[in-house]
C-alpha cells in the first residue's frame, strides 16, 4: 500500500519536476571590443561569470546587462564573444573606417548616402556566423540537457549580430526561442532567419533609408543600417524596429556606441520594443 502511494505521488509530481528542470538563459553577444585587440579573433568561449575589465565580453555592455538581467530574470546570464577584426566588417580596414567617419561628418550633403562603407562583406560576415555556430555547439554540449527544451533570450550588438545568428543556427533544434533584442546590427541585410520562431524580435538603431530619416552626420556610420534580412516576413504582433529618438545624442559613433544609449532605458513596459520577460 505504501509503495503504491509513493508511485502515485511520483507520477503526480512528474510534470512539476519536468518544468523545474527547464532553464531560461539570457545570452549576450557582444561586437567589436576595441582597437587594442583588433587582431584578436574570438575563441568561442562561454562566460557565465563576468570577466573583469572594460574590454571584456561583460564589461562591453556598460551595465546595460545588469538592467536586462533584472528584467528578464534568467536562470543563468551567459556572455558570448562576437569580437572579430575590422577586416571582417563592411569597413574592411581601420583606414577605410576613418575615411568614412571624416567624409560623413564634414563632407556630407543633407541625407546623402555617399561616404558610408556599406558594401556587404560576405566573407567577413560568414566568418563571424561560422564562429557563432561553433560557440552554439559548445553551448549545446555544455549546458543543454537531452530531452529538456530550455528557453533562450538573446541580446546582440553590432558584430555580435552575425555571431548570434550562427549561435542560434546551432542551438535552435534544442531550445525554445524567447525574445531577441538586435542593437545596431552590423551588415543586417546580409543574412537573417525566420524571425517568427522567436516570441518577440526587436531591432534598435538608426533610421537610414526610412521616410524623414536623420541627416547623414547623425546616422550610425560604424554599422550603417537597414532592416535585418527576413524582417519583411515578421508578424506585426511579434515585434519590429525602433529608431533612436530625436532627443538622443547621435552621430557616426554616438548612434552606435552603447555608452550613448541612455535613451534605451526610456522604453517603458507597455511601449513598443519594451525589453523584459
Amino acid at each position: 500500500m505504501v509503495n503504491r502511494l509513493l508511485v502515485c505521488l511520483t507520477i503526480a509530481l512528474l510534470p512539476s519536476l519536468s518544468i523545474s528542470a527547464q532553464q531560461r538563459y539570457l545570452i549576450f553577444s557582444n561586437g567589436y571590443r576595441g582597437l587594442p585587440i583588433d587582431s584578436v579573433t574570438t575563441t568561442n568561449e562561454i562566460y557565465t561569470i563576468s570577466p573583469a575589465g572594460g574590454m571584456s565580453p561583460a564589461g562591453y555592455w556598460f551595465d546595460m546587462d545588469d538592467t536586462l538581467i533584472s528584467r528578464f530574470q534568467p536562470t543563468t546570464p551567459v556572455y558570448i564573444d562576437g569580437h572579430h577584426p575590422v577586416s571582417t566588417s563592411m569597413h574592411r580596414s581601420k583606414g577605410r573606417s576613418f575615411w568614412s567617419w571624416f567624409v560623413t561628418r564634414f563632407g556630407w550633403i543633407g541625407r546623402s548616402n555617399w561616404g558610408f562603407n556599406d558594401e556587404p562583406n560576405q566573407e567577413g560576415f560568414d566568418t563571424r556566423f561560422e564562429n557563432g555556430r561553433r560557440c552554439g555547439q559548445n553551448f549545446t554540449h555544455q549546458y543543454l540537457k537531452t530531452g529538456v527544451h530550455d528557453t533562450l533570450d538573446i541580446v546582440c550588438h553590432s558584430m555580435g549580430y552575425a555571431y548570434a545568428l550562427g549561435f542560434v543556427d546551432a542551438v535552435q533544434p534544442y531550445v525554445v526561442l524567447g525574445k531577441i533584442l538586435i542593437m545596431a546590427p552590423e551588415s543586417p541585410g546580409v543574412r537573417g532567419m525566420d524571425w517568427n520562431r522567436f516570441e518577440e524580435v526587436w531591432q534598435y538603431g538608426s533610421d537610414r533609408f526610412e521616410p524623414g530619416a536623420d541627416i547623414t552626420c547623425r546616422q550610425d556610420g560604424v554599422a550603417p543600417q537597414c532592416a535585418v534580412a527576413g524582417f519583411q516576413d515578421l508578424k506585426t504582433e511579434k515585434g519590429g524596429r525602433l529608431f533612436i529618438p530625436d532627443y538622443a545624442k547621435k552621430g557616426f559613433v554616438r548612434s552606435h556606441h552603447l555608452s550613448y544609449w541612455n535613451w534605451f532605458y526610456d522604453i517603458k513596459k507597455g511601449d513598443r520594443g519594451w525589453f523584459g520577460r
